[in-house]
């Protein structure tokens, strides 16, 4: 038996994608190895190093296909993975193009710069510290 499209009840509540606040953001230079793998070569193979953003939220991140993207400036940082509860590092390779006091932002793939959810923090990279 097949299933009618106009049986289909679409009511039902819409989902949450909203994103958590973002509290607080560690941004520092950090060396990078990329995963080797047994069959192919990982795209950041090319790289030694990265900028790193570890982010700390006020919840998680709502469960969908895509992830959410940290953009600094209109730049998108789609590298990332969950480091703990409520932590998430961020990692960005091209950092050369990447705007010292840009805006920090939160969003989804594509989205409207008007639709990111924003943050009172702005990209400044760390100077590393001179050791005499």
């Amino acid at each position: 038996m097949g299933i009618d499209a106009a049986q289909i009840d679409r009511r039902g509540p819409r989902p949450d994608w909203r994103l958590p606040a973002i509290l607080d953001i560690r941004i520092a230079r950090i060396p990078f190895k990329a995963r080797e793998y047994r069959h192919f070569k990982s795209v950041y193979a090319e790289y030694d190093e990265a900028v790193e953003f570890l982010v700390r939220t006020d919840g998680p991140f709502p469960i969908r296909a895509l992830s959410p993207v940290l953009y600094v400036g209109d730049e998108a940082i789609v590298e990332g993975e969950p480091v703990e509860k409520g932590a998430y590092r961020f990692l960005a390779f091209e950092f050369d193009r990447l705007e010292p006091g840009a805006p920090i932002t939160l969003g989804w793939p594509g989205q409207s710069s008007k639709a990111r959810r924003e943050t009172d923090f702005r990209y400044e990279l760390e100077k590393p510290s001179s050791k005499k």
